[in-house]
């Protein structure tokens, strides 16, 4: 259910709820000054000589005092007491919903002072499912340039009738034209066909008999389509696409409706059939594959088309959940900083960028960096003190990852999520990523309390029973977070 009638005031609570921000907790009984505010007097009786002056004065507007700050600064929150928190939170840990007791791991931080608050077997590792990611999405901004965009160019081939679409890492491009307000989609096809016509129709190509020929450049971050763990079931149900680093928006996965297994070919046959609609003789028939050839080093540039900055791109990868894209941004960034493309060299590549920030990793252990594949393992320590980290302002980019991350009860994996009335505390003051796998639920993000203090949190709960248990389990896990979420602790 899409909540309609909360506030704006609440959705602006957690998008601002990171100190590097300058956030504040609660924007009620903020004073607006309007015209209501502009006060004046008029004294006319037994007036004397020059009083005239003075009644003019009298009747001009004149500005209100400033009120007194009304926002308290999520930061300057009252501090939350251990004992307080254990006492709001433990009857709903040992719910049966949950599962065995043994596998149900909980770790909550303050991110003002790094305290733990509340730890239950927070140091065991357990199935982590999506929020694996968070350790992906820390990794990545070390090594890719937030600001930068993803290019999709042709040039000229090494045949003087070839022209290459090379790849260039962007997955979400518009069949037609794109889209500049929007992240799927932000580049179009169509444009860089647009382009492309107009820059071969200048040099006499592809048109009166001079047929031109397409070829495909994959080179760029190449690697296997899927980690080892990724099974023909997740592909051909459509809970994930291959990795690729060239592909329409239309053939993102999505449950039950797969992705094209060769994307970037699915791509390059599009390329082919919008530059024949623009007037150009290409060869190959309609559904023919395009070859694949390694664009020369100096080749001319005959269009280009650019995604969204990767900062936004991955803020989409994370609210969406999407196991490919997050994958392939891990893998740009892994290549990008000098390790392989190879799945494996990616998980251990990102492993070692969370232990540069300080976290202990020696139990993790991550099959891959999406949290799809069996055999993961990720203590919620490591994940809270990931948060903490992210939301205590000494890293910008990956605070940037984090205030992008799904609101309670609006959008990305949260926007039907904390629809009972006692998750109404949470619902647009908790953000956080979502993780789920058959028997796995996990959630792992931020809060804010009822006394202004951030709190980081995970869950894991990795025994859940079948039949309807696993969005019980979701229930009682968005009600823990509404518990510290109301907490005047």
């Amino acid at each position: 259910m899409v909540r309609r009638h909360r506030t704006v005031a609440a959705l602006l609570t957690v998008g601002l709820a990171l100190p590097s921000t300058a956030a504040y907790a609660d924007s009620a009984g903020v004073q607006v000054r309007g015209p209501a505010a502009v006060v004046g007097s008029v004294e006319l009786e037994g007036a004397g000589a020059g009083s005239a002056s003075a009644a003019q004065a009298a009747v001009r507007p004149q500005v209100a005092p400033t009120p007194p700050p009304v926002l308290t600064p999520v930061a300057d929150g009252v501090a939350v007491d251990q004992e307080a928190v254990a006492s709001v939170i433990t009857d709903d840990l040992d719910s049966d919903w949950l599962g065995d007791r043994a596998h149900v791991g909980v770790a909550v931080f303050d991110v003002e002072t790094g305290e733990k608050l509340f730890s239950r077997l927070a140091d065991q590792g357990l199935t982590p499912a999506s929020t694996t990611k968070l350790l992906a999405a820390a990794a990545i901004v070390n090594a890719l340039p937030m600001d930068e965009p993803f290019r999709t160019e042709v040039v000229t081939g090494p045949e003087a009738d070839q022209i290459v679409l090379v790849a260039g890492g962007d997955m979400m491009l518009a069949r037609g034209a794109g889209d500049p307000d929007a992240v799927e989609g932000h580049a179009g096809l169509g444009d860089l066909a647009d382009q492309t016509a107009a820059a071969l129709k200048e040099r006499g190509l592809g048109v009166d008999g001079h047929q031109v020929r397409l070829r495909l450049d994959t080179s760029y971050a190449s690697g296997p389509i899927r980690p080892e763990g990724w099974t023909d079931y997740w592909l051909d149900e459509g809970f994930t696409g291959p990795i690729t680093l060239l592909g329409l928006q239309e053939d993102r996965a999505v449950p039950y409706n797969p992705a094209p297994r060769d994307p970037a070919q699915a791509t390059a046959i599009a390329f082919r059939q919008a530059l024949t609609e623009r007037g150009i003789d290409v060869g190959g028939g309609p559904a023919t594959e395009v070859p694949r050839e390694v664009a020369r080093e100096g080749a001319e540039q005959l269009g280009v088309v650019e995604s969204s900055p990767a900062r936004d791109v991955l803020a989409e990868a994370m609210s969406s959940s999407d196991n490919a894209m997050v994958e392939q941004l891990a893998r740009q960034a892994a290549v990008a900083d000098g390790a392989s493309a190879e799945p494996a060299a990616v998980r251990d590549w990102v492993v070692q960028q969370v232990a540069d920030y300080g976290v202990d990793t020696t139990d993790v252990t991550i099959a891959d960096v999406s949290g799809l594949s069996d055999g993961s393992l990720i203590p919620v320590r490591v994940l809270a003190e990931l948060l903490v980290i992210g939301a205590d302002g000494s890293h910008p980019e990956f605070s940037e990852v984090l205030r992008e991350l799904p609101i309670a009860g609006y959008t990305g994996t949260l926007w039907d999520r904390f629809h009972l009335d006692a998750h109404d505390p949470a619902v647009g003051v908790a953000r956080a990523k979502t993780g789920s796998l058959p028997g796995v639920t996990s959630l792992a993000g931020l809060v804010v309390t009822r006394d202004s203090r951030l709190l980081a949190y995970a869950v894991i709960a990795d025994e859940v029973g079948q039949d309807g248990a696993g969005l019980e389990a979701r229930s009682v896990i968005d009600t823990i977070i509404a518990e510290l979420a109301a907490c005047g602790c």
